[in-house]
Parts: structure tokens; C-alpha cells; sequence
């Protein structure tokens, strides 16, 4: 039997053209925002970059500096004035004292022979 009324086939390929419009819309508009998404966080990982390469240029610039003045310190020009200034020492010999210490050794030591030493540790 037929139907009377045929269906019309425009409809249906209507509605799943729609529906593959909607779908493309959709996935247009979300990898649009995947894209705007991803360019701000480039733009967060570049300024962290270029704030940490300024770090490393004055980290590297204050270890220059603090070179600078550990070569200017240990200078054998500079240590001698320092001694001469602060601690008032000289290359002048003539007031020099020498003092001697004797190390007295207050108990005898005989060497210790094996037979000695065995029968210590016995004890």
C-alpha cells in the first residue's frame, strides 16, 4: 500500500544540514576560544621570561660589581694600607720579641713492647 501522503525528503536533509551548521558553528566558536585562551597564556609565559632573563642580567651585573670590589679588597696595595692603618703594623723589624715555649714532658715514656702491651690488655 501507499501512502497517501509521501514525505517530503527536502525536510529531513533540511534538518540534519541544520544540525551540521549547529555542530560547525559550535567547533568554530570553541577553537576560537581555544585560540584566544592559548594566546594569553603565551603572552603570560613570554612576560615571565623576559622578567626572569631582567633578573638574570642584574644578578649577573651585582656579580660583577661584588667581583669588582673582592679583587679591589684582596689587592696586596689595599691589604697592606689596611694594616698599616687599622692595626698600625709595619715592615719595621726593631720591636720585634721572640718568645720561646718549652714543651717539658712531665712523664717518661719507655716504649712498650708487645709482651708489654699483651698483658696490659689482659688486665
Amino acid at each position: 500500500m501507499h501512502n497517501r501522503f509521501p514525505e517530503p525528503t527536502h525536510l529531513k536533509v533540511f534538518k540534519w544540514r541544520g544540525f551540521f551548521l549547529f555542530l560547525l558553528v559550535t567547533l568554530v566558536c570553541a577553537s576560537l576560544l581555544a585560540i584566544v585562551h592559548i594566546q594569553h597564556q603565551i603572552r603570560n609565559v613570554e612576560s615571565q621570561y623576559y622578567q626572569s632573563l631582567k633578573h638574570a642580567l642584574t644578578a649577573k651585573e651585582e656579580w660583577g660589581r661584588l667581583m669588582l670590589e673582592k679583587k679591589h679588597l684582596t689587592s696586596p696595595a689595599m691589604v697592606e694600607n689596611i694594616a698599616k692603618q687599622k692595626l698600625d703594623m709595619t715592615l719595621d723589624k726593631t720591636h720585634f720579641h721572640n718568645i720561646y715555649i718549652n714543651s717539658v714532658n712531665r712523664y717518661q715514656q719507655s716504649p712498650i713492647t708487645s709482651k708489654q702491651a699483651k698483658t696490659d690488655a689482659k688486665n
